[in-house]
Parts: C-alpha cells; structure tokens; sequence
C-alpha cells in the first residue's frame, strides 16, 4: 500500500502529517510527500509593464529557491516519518487539485492524505476548495484531517448504504484490517420510502425492504464477527451528514469510513452532494472510499 500527502505547510499539516504516519505504521504502507507550488508567472505584476520586459532568469531563480525551500521542510518531515519508507516531492503547477489527483494517479496510489482546515464555522461549510475538488474528482480514495487526528486504528465507524460502493468498502476494511482487528461499527441512516403510494402498500413494501436490510446486515455481521468486534446500528432519519457526526460522537471512533463512486463527466461537474455534506459537517478523520461502479 501506498499514499499520496498532500503537504501544503499549513497549520493542519502537523495533524495531517501525523495521521498518516500512524496509518502507514500500523498497516506498514509507505507514504510520497508532496507539496505543490503555483508557477510565479502567474502572479500579477505592475499596470503597463508588458510580461516579455520581466526577466524570466529572475522568476525561475525564485521559483527554484521556493522549491528548495519547501524540499528542506519536506525533508524534515521525512525524517520524522522514520521509519515509514517515505519519499518526497515539489511540484510548480496549478491548479493544486489537478496537480494532486494526477500524481497519485500515474503512481497508481491507494489514496490521498488532506487536511480538511476545520477550524471554526466558516471553515466547517467552506471545507478549502482543493480539498472539496479532490474529495469530488480524484479517482482514488482520499482521506481527509480536519478538526481530529487518527491517534490509533481501535475503532472503525462506516457508513453503511447498501450500494455496490459500500459493498466493496466492506471488503476493502475486511482485508486490511484483519491483521489489527478493530472493533467496527457500522451506521445505517434510513431515510425511508419517498414515493406517492396509498399507506397500504408502503407499510407492505417497507416491510418487505426491511427484511431484506436486516437480512443483509446479519450477513455481513456473521462475516465480520469472525475476526473483529463487530456491531451495527439502524437510524432513521432524512438527514444522513448530521445524524453521521452525532452518531460519531456518541461512538468516538478514530475513523469513519464513507463511500463515493470514482467520478464520472457528471460527478465531476456536480460532485457527490451526500459525500461533500458529510465532509463539512464531519469533525472526524474521514477515508472516503473510491471505486468503479
């Protein structure tokens, strides 16, 4: 296993960066560092003066002392990571989330360590748009810090929807873990029938999707069990976000676990609606969890 973090010497990257070395301990994975620089030709410059006049020699010499700047730092963190095999890497590119998305891409990463800067009200609905755009485009799994760190792997919550995403979340934390063997809880939020029918038949045909829930939540409990402590729980309630994070205070995990489709043209324009709801409101690490289908 292998993670992309996404270092941009904020004052989230001490949790962000702290987070992935127990993650990358615990489940001996090995981490790459990045930190990406906006190109100084795009920043602005005096009213008249034509861009050819500006010495070029001058922009790329500041560039290259940013980036040795920013390969010190990255050193640094790297040696606090030991003995994490990590390595290190500065980029001069926009726009940031592109830049990101695509380096964890082409070197074939499990996901992407971010900070979620959750620091007051403002920044809990205005999570950082690097941060919501990779949570929307990145094809790989991204794991968001905001408010709280991930101080250990003893208790795992996942956000359980019956989809075919979920259903290959399971597996994901079924194998990974096991070596561990947190306890898991796992949270359905059922939001009920919405559809114009005569209550008759909604009471059958809610019954009847029920039976089948519970069925399936038996199934995956019988599996589990074998190997973690595990247990589930059913809520009903039309918002999933908020009854998320109070259901995660009530637990106290150390991660919650939700799902997101990789992005097709569509959700790369709208962007999972649910996912980005549970990503503001959420105070916990987050590892929202990519994959086909």
């Amino acid at each position: 296993m292998k993670y992309l973090v996404s270092v941009d010497f904020s004052d989230i990257t001490n949790l962000v960066v702290r987070s992935a070395k127990v993650f990358a301990t615990k489940l001996n994975a090995e981490l790459e560092l990045l930190h990406v620089i906006a190109p100084f030709t795009y920043l602005p410059y005096p009213e008249g003066l034509s861009i050819d006049i500006v010495d070029m020699d001058i922009i790329k010499k500041a560039e290259e002392n940013a980036k040795n700047l920013a390969l010190e730092k990255l050193s640094a963190l790297a040696e606090y990571l030991d003995p994490v095999k990590t390595t290190y890497k500065v980029l001069i590119d926009t726009p940031f989330s592109e830049v990101i998305s695509k380096e964890a891409e082409d070197n074939h990463m499990d996901g992407i360590f971010l900070g979620g800067h959750s620091k007051n009200l403002i920044e809990k609905i205005l999570v950082g748009s690097t941060t919501e755009d990779l949570v929307k485009n990145a094809k790989v799994s991204t794991i968001v810090i905001k408010a709280k760190e991930i101080e250990k792997l003893e208790h795992i919550l996942i956000a359980y929807d019956f989809t075919s995403i979920c259903d290959k979340m399971l597996d994901f934390v079924f194998d990974t873990f096991k070596s561990l063997k947190p306890k898991i809880t796992l949270l359905h939020v059922d939001k009920g029938i919405n559809i114009q029918i005569s209550p008759e038949v909604s009471q059958t045909l809610e019954q009847s999707i029920n039976d089948v829930k519970l069925k399936k939540l038996n199934d995956i409990k019988n599996k589990f069990s074998e190997f973690y402590s595990f247990s589930y729980e059913i809520i009903n309630d039309n918002d999933i976000a908020k009854t998320l994070e109070e259901f995660a205070n009530k637990v106290n995990p150390d991660i919650v676990f939700v799902a997101s489709k990789r992005p097709k043209l569509l959700e790369r324009i709208f962007g999972g609606v649910e996912t980005i709801r549970i990503l503001r409101q959420s105070t916990y690490p987050l590892y929202i969890f990519k994959a086909e289908g």
